[in-house]
């Protein structure tokens, strides 16, 4: 835990009152101490973090993850211990895989969590207020459990969950490579011609042959692999690339990934999820490279006035610029029907 816990906790006990020598604190009121603040630091953490996917507020249609509630009923019952909650928390947390899913029709809904690189004290801080705490539970989340299942809550988290038995996306790791190799073809097709258009009309000729051929480019590839490709972007150039509430939370979930990249050892894990019963979609994020700031960097120092110019009259609803090198701008968006297994 945090280092000014381990201090406290030694004033406590060497510390005298009134002159009285020998008189101690408990050590548990030190224990006590810190596991109050392990909660405060772990609530901060959800609710700043975890809630943008696992929003109780949200109404059960609009939902794009599992309220937290219904989280933890699956992670823990009367007869977990916490170690036991905080092992199980950490190894998913770490390495979400769809081996590992507990929750396997959320996942048949929702698609894959997103890695989230937290630290060691943070996921202790998570599971303690996890652990510990009376989660809000959405209004709608005791009728759900009641109508789904036949049982409340807490015979819910006793005998364990009816979806358990929901099998879970059998065939995600193929997606994952077909959707990152087509999500590759796109980029270079896209790379390619862009420099073309620039070397023969400029940064600024080059918006148009953005507007005007982009699409087809990355259409065309889909069509030679039996897919439909998008790029969305919660800062969009085009408004019908606007993410939706779901997708704009797999782009902050990428950024983070990116921003804690020494902890993931440089992996920025892409998304695959199920749609009903034939669909698969598959998400990675798409970032920008010194290239990309002609149009997408600092109004101020990195785009110039002819090409300022050129996208105020093409996109006038435009929200894509103030990039920096290196940073994550939005998402390919693969589309798959799904094979016969």
């Amino acid at each position: 835990m945090r280092i000014w816990i381990l201090l406290l906790s030694a004033g406590i006990l060497f510390s005298c009152k009134d002159g009285k020598k020998n008189e101690l604190v408990p050590v548990e009121e030190a224990a006590r101490l810190e596991m109050e603040q392990s909660r405060a630091y772990g609530k901060q953490i959800v609710e700043r973090e975890c809630y943008i996917c696992h929003d109780p507020s949200s109404t059960e249609m609009s939902m794009i993850a599992p309220p937290m509630v219904a989280v933890r009923s699956h992670y823990m019952d009367k007869r977990t211990s916490r170690e036991e909650f905080t092992q199980s928390l950490t190894n998913w947390l770490n390495d979400p895989q769809p081996e590992k899913v507990k929750m396997k029709g959320a996942f048949k809904r929702f698609g894959i969590m997103p890695y989230q690189p937290y630290s060691v004290d943070d996921i202790q801080d998570i599971a303690a207020y996890l652990y510990d705490s009376e989660l809000p539970q959405p209004d709608w989340y005791e009728e759900h459990r009641r109508n789904r299942h036949g049982k409340g809550m807490d015979q819910a988290m006793d005998q364990g969950d009816e979806e358990e038995d929901t099998p879970y996306f059998p065939n995600a790791a193929f997606y994952l490579e077909k959707g990152s190799e087509i999500a590759g073809l796109a980029q270079g097709v896209l790379g390619k011609n862009l420099v073309g258009a620039i070397d023969e009309k400029g940064t600024s000729g080059a918006i148009s042959f953005c507007k005007i051929r982009a699409t087809g480019l990355t259409d065309s590839v889909g069509i030679m692999n039996n897919a439909i490709i998008k790029r969305v972007s919660d800062k969009p150039r085009n408004p019908q690339n606007r993410a939706t509430a779901e997708e704009t939370g797999y782009i902050i979930a990428f950024r983070k990934q990116l921003e804690n990249q020494a902890e993931n050892k440089g992996r920025i894990i892409p998304i695959v999820k199920e749609t009903g019963e034939d669909e698969v979609l598959y998400y990675s994020p798409i970032t920008t490279n010194s290239m990309c700031l002609q149009c997408h960097g600092k109004r101020e120092t990195d785009i110039q006035e002819p090409v300022l110019t050129t996208l105020k009259e093409l996109y006038p609803m435009d929200e894509a610029t103030g990039y920096e090198a290196g940073q994550i701008r939005g998402m390919w968006k693969i589309q798959f029907v799904k094979e016969t297994q």
